[in-house]
């Protein structure tokens, strides 16, 4: 049977590898995370203050969750810079592993095991989302395992899942930040539900283990992450702006990304059905089959409240600083998909089974569709979040210049990647609760750039142009410094 759950979760790993392999130079977070490690590893433990002798302008202290960081910290940093698109879908690997037992321990079936398996592996966003290396994969396993164990433990009193619960729940706070918020709001939800406060009791012992654990340092986490809502509450209306234009600005070579999100934003209900479709099965077993098993209706309601706060997310303006609506479906995929396989075995026997069939054979055609497809323009032929030829170029020459100039990059996503190939200091934050400090250019740019320079004293301005024209920037009075394809270096006058 443990050979039986290995072949979904080995052939879905290889399909969210294989883009990466084609295009291994592909990333953002990465270059955050590698510059963090080498400082890992250079003061043997969690960095403290950042700043600009690691190329941060806006100085800061080390507020990620730890636990990401100390597993790469297990591994050779070349290697870790090399294979680092392994680590998310090895956690994703783990997660369907969970997934196959987990189901089959409710249902007794291999078949709706593996279709389980099978169904979560078609929610598109999933696979998109562990192209990169990100503890989120990790958190998401975290979760399911921690749901699940106190489902169990609430009705069948079994003290060993209740501690698997502690023990996951307070690994989420070390881990995953999204997660973690997610953790409480489900926490609430479930105690108020089944008017059994176990829920919050494992969410405060969860927050008082994690701290012990880290020895205070999860403080610095907390602070970190409340520093981001902040952020985000402040500027959610501008999230899917692009850097120097306007809200829907057009372009031809428009990032696929934030193509994406801003389909989202104007159509919630009918994109988030296809970020995740296997959510609907939440409708047949509302109105025509409600579950009898008490763990499956506990499961039921979990998709339930995330379809809820995707859809808040999204619909309500000062709801959507909470997080991407598409997070909280991402959390689900697993009950989602489990509920859907579970639907399509009770109905295959009757009248209307071949339907349910060939509804379900439809909709994970299109899902793979959307994968390959999102896949091939958002990874495999990106340019905006990918080394090319042109950048290494430009990466030489900023290195070359005896003197290394701070410099503000547009877009914003290519910050740490500067920094980390060319040693030179850029306009970006070092924590997350400092990232209020650079609202002046992110998400938008929102005063004259030429301000900017001049109050944070900054030499040069390297562009994509790619993503944005010189004449886009609005500067009347520019030094061209060096071009290298669509990168240029400007000197503002």
């Amino acid at each position: 049977m443990f050979l039986i759950s290995l072949a979904v979760p080995f052939l879905t790993g290889f399909f969210e590898i294989y883009p990466r392999i084609l295009n291994p130079k592909v990333g953002v977070d990465i270059w955050t995370h590698l510059l963090f490690l080498k400082e890992y590893h250079r003061r043997g433990g969690i960095p403290k203050e950042i700043g600009r002798k690691q190329g941060f302008l806006i100085e800061g202290e080390y507020d990620y969750p730890p636990v990401f960081i100390w597993i790469l910290s297990k591994f050779p940093f070349n290697s870790v810079k090399k294979y680092n698109f392994l680590f998310s879908p090895f956690f994703d690997m783990l997660h369907l592993i969970f997934i196959f037992f987990a189901s089959y321990f409710l249902t007794g079936s291999i078949l709706i095991s593996v279709l389980s398996q099978i169904l979560y592996s078609l929610t598109p966003i999933i696979i998109l989302e562990n192209s990169t290396a990100t503890p989120r994969s990790l958190g998401y396993t975290l979760f399911s395992i921690f749901l699940m164990s106190v489902f169990i433990f609430t009705e069948y009193n079994f003290f060993f899942f209740l501690l698997i619960a502690l023990i996951a729940g307070s690994l989420i706070f070390l881990s995953h930040r999204f997660t973690t918020q997610a953790f409480l709001f489900y926490a609430v939800f479930f105690s108020i539900l089944e008017q059994n406060p176990i829920y919050i009791f494992i969410f405060i012992f969860s927050l008082g283990a994690a701290l012990l654990l880290s020895g205070g340092f999860y403080f610095k986490v907390l602070k970190g992450h409340f520093g981001n809502l902040f952020f985000w509450w402040k500027n959610i209306n501008f999230r899917f702006m692009h850097q120097v234009g306007r809200i829907n600005r057009t372009r031809k070579n428009e990032d696929i990304i934030l193509k994406l999100y801003q389909y989202l934003m104007k159509f919630p209900p009918f994109v988030i059905t296809i970020t995740n479709p296997w959510t609907l099965s939440i409708f047949y077993f509302s109105l025509f089959s409600f579950p009898e098993n008490p763990i499956i209706i506990k499961i039921l309601w979990w998709v339930v409240f995330s379809y809820f706060l995707a859809l808040a997310t999204s619909l309500i303006p000062f709801a959507r600083f909470l997080g991407e609506s598409q997070r909280y479906l991402e959390i689900s995929a697993f009950p989602a998909a489990f509920l859907s396989a579970l639907l399509l075995n009770e109905v295959k026997n009757t009248e209307i089974g071949i339907y349910f069939q060939i509804l379900y054979f439809l909709a994970g055609l299109s899902a793979f569709i959307t994968i390959i497809v999102i896949q091939k323009k958002a990874i495999i032929n990106d340019k905006l979040r990918t080394i090319t030829p042109d950048m290494e170029k430009m990466f030489v020459y900023l290195k070359s210049l005896k003197k290394k100039p701070k410099l503000v990059c547009i877009p914003h996503q290519i910050t740490t990647n500067i920094i980390y190939h060319t040693g030179c200091p850029v306009f970006v934050n070092a924590s997350y609760f400092n990232i209020i400090k650079i609202s002046e250019i992110y998400p938008f740019v929102r005063k004259p750039l030429r301000e900017i320079i001049r109050k944070y004293k900054i030499d040069l301005l390297l562009l994509n142009e790619d993503y944005a024209e010189i004449k886009d920037l609005k500067i009347a009075d520019y030094e061209e410094v060096k071009k290298i394809g669509s990168f240029v270096l400007l000197r503002i006058l």
